[in-house]
């Protein structure tokens, strides 16, 4: 039975491998294989494989599909032993549940903010544009793991935060304004990325938590979550 509006995260296991890969070659392409691009296919290859698709019951397993439908992870209700629903119901912290992806942010920040001050000046605004860009989106999504739910505008208050200290970054590289109609794109990423309009359940098991995404309504989410308890508790 698919659990309608639920779809599984990529924020632990085999999926968070997968997104890390993904960033790691697009990181380290840049770098390596400036001008060599083949290498961005594998990035978004790995990085859509890395969405979850569809959650549903099987009997008494809770099955996860990612990598477009062949990757099955299954979680037997023997393994289950707590289910909670963050953000509509309760003023969480994701980080608290997420501490792996938020370590990928923050790795993906640290580099940023080293290929920052190691590139020289005079360089083409695209090089200074994508760094810059990570820089902002990577800071924003580690506040925004770290502000409770509740606190939309203090997640948008840092976003916007974050976009003027990138402003000042490429200001300080480029001595010039070129980039400005590139802070729209920039932006709008960042905006959207930290207003987070879906509620987590988050499934605690013996090997580890795995969160499950929503942005059905609410009636939609608890039926989901009396689905999961009801089919996947003990006779």
């Amino acid at each position: 039975m698919k659990l309608e509006g639920i779809r599984p995260s990529s924020f632990s296991g085999p999926p968070l491998v997968m997104f890390t890969l993904s960033l790691l070659i697009l990181l380290a392409g840049v770098d390596l294989f400036p001008t060599y691009h083949s290498y961005f296919w594998v990035a978004w290859i790995l990085l859509f494989a890395s969405w979850g698709i569809s959650a549903e019951v099987s009997g008494k397993t809770l099955v996860l599909k990612y990598a477009f439908g062949f990757l099955k992870i299954r979680i037997s209700s023997e393994e289950i032993e707590e289910i909670l629903i963050l953000n509509r119901l309760e003023k969480g912290v994701l980080l608290r549940y997420a501490p792996k992806i938020g370590a990928v942010y923050a790795g993906s920040l640290i580099y940023a903010l080293y290929r920052y001050f190691t590139l020289p000046e005079g360089l083409l605004l695209g090089q200074y544009l994508w760094i810059v860009g990570l820089i902002v989106l990577s800071s924003s999504m580690i506040l925004s793991m770290i502000i409770p739910f509740r606190k939309t505008s203090y997640k948008m208050f840092g976003a916007v935060i974050a976009l003027l200290i990138g402003s000042v970054l490429l200001w300080f590289k480029t001595w010039t304004l070129e980039w400005i109609p590139w802070l729209i794109p920039i932006s709008m990423v960042t905006l959207l990325a930290v207003h987070d309009s879906s509620d987590y359940i988050v499934l605690k098991t013996r090997k580890g938590k795995y969160l499950l995404t929503s942005n059905a309504p609410k009636d939609k989410v608890e039926n989901a979550l009396k689905t999961i308890m009801e089919v996947l508790s003990d006779d």
